[in-house]
């Protein structure tokens, strides 16, 4: 009779945890975007407005104008980019947005030739937001105005240089701040419409055939968590790493022109960390605690990285940071992608980043 009625709790014990409820999962998903999501697009929005203001400035009296403001505008959308490159999910996905607004990596050097195409035109039509919005990617976004910003021994003389080179080059960098701007307002007003992606994850319905209801797009938005590692770990540093400091390759790093690749990382790990934690209010404490943990343990990684991260990965001295750093992000994406999948009941979907 003892072994009838201890059975049960012996097999109870040895059970795998319960999946969450899917009201529960819904719950941590509308803090995700409550907390993080929606913020982060908001950011982005407020900055390429401000970088725009900055380009207005500059092009109403640009052999005068403050050519360090251009690049703190930069700096600022870089920033907030930074943060929001992680969310692929939803509207982003829409439209080439995401690739639009920064293409990286790119290949062939597409973003020189497609910014070469739009110096060299003198068409004003070239540069309408209609003609920017259908013209190649490569030469639309953030990563095109690093060019002109950071590119060759003096893009300031460039910039102010008289005549129809100057100034087509201001405009050129005028109208893809513009198209930054519009993209990320676009961003933000289709998560937060009173028809958008927020509103339809509330009530648990679906958007624009991206998500059929809330657990798709629970599934959507962690699957996007994990793949920021992959983000990180995979495509910002292996490739820069190479397999040694002979095979490494500094012009791999993202934004190596304006030494933001270091600075990119904390912000993407920073963000994950904003993101993870938000979904992981359910976690035990003590399983909360050490993804805690793992966080900060890969936050001080990431700060211990030089500046310059590609040259960092070529020097051997200065090499073994940022393996460190690699090796950490590895840790915290095994456990985000162990833990939380689990405790929220949600099943990871397919993401772009897994490979072949």
């Amino acid at each position: 009779m003892a072994d009838r009625l201890t059975l049960p709790i012996m097999l109870a014990a040895n059970a795998p945890p319960r999946a969450a409820a899917p009201a529960a999962s819904a719950q941590a998903t509308l803090t995700v975007v409550d907390e993080f999501v929606v913020p982060a697009y908001r950011r982005l929005a407020d900055a390429t407005k401000r970088n725009e203001a900055g380009w207005d400035a500059f092009a109403a009296a640009r052999e005068k104008s403050n050519f360090a403001m251009l690049r703190a505008g930069y700096n600022l959308v870089a920033d907030a980019w930074a943060m929001a490159q992680i969310i692929k999910t939803g509207p982003a996905s829409l439209f080439l947005r995401y690739e639009r607004f920064a293409y990286w990596p790119e290949a062939r050097n597409a973003t020189g030739r497609a910014l070469d195409a739009l110096l060299a035109s003198r068409d004003a039509k070239d540069l309408t937001p209609e003609s920017l919005a259908t013209n190649s990617v490569a030469g639309q976004g953030l990563t095109a105005l690093e060019r002109i910003l950071y590119d060759g021994d003096d893009p300031a003389a460039l910039l102010r240089a008289p005549g129809a080179a100057g100034a087509r080059r201001v405009q050129v960098g005028l109208a893809i701040s513009r198209n930054l701007t519009l993209i990320a307002n676009e961003l933000a007003r289709d998560w937060t419409a009173p028809n958008g992606v927020r509103a339809a994850i509330a009530a648990g319905r679906g958007w624009n055939n991206l998500f059929v209801n809330g657990t798709e797009a629970s599934s959507l938005l962690l699957t996007d968590l994990v793949g920021a590692f992959r983000l990180m770990h995979d495509v910002k540093l292996l490739p820069v790493l190479g397999d040694g400091v002979d095979t490494a390759r500094p012009r791999m790093a993202e934004a190596w022109r304006s030494k933001r690749a270091q600075r990119d990382l904390s912000i993407n790990l920073e963000a994950s960390r904003s993101m993870a934690m938000a979904f992981a209010r359910r976690l035990r404490p003590e399983r909360k605690a050490r993804m805690e943990a793992d966080f900060a343990a890969a936050e001080r990684a990431v700060t211990a990285v030089p500046v310059d991260l590609g040259a960092a990965a070529a020097n051997p001295a200065q090499r073994p940071r940022v393996i460190a750093a690699q090796a950490a992000i590895r840790k915290i994406q095994l456990e985000v992608a162990d833990v939380l999948p689990t405790a929220l009941g949600i099943t990871l979907g397919f993401n772009a980043l897994d490979g072949d």
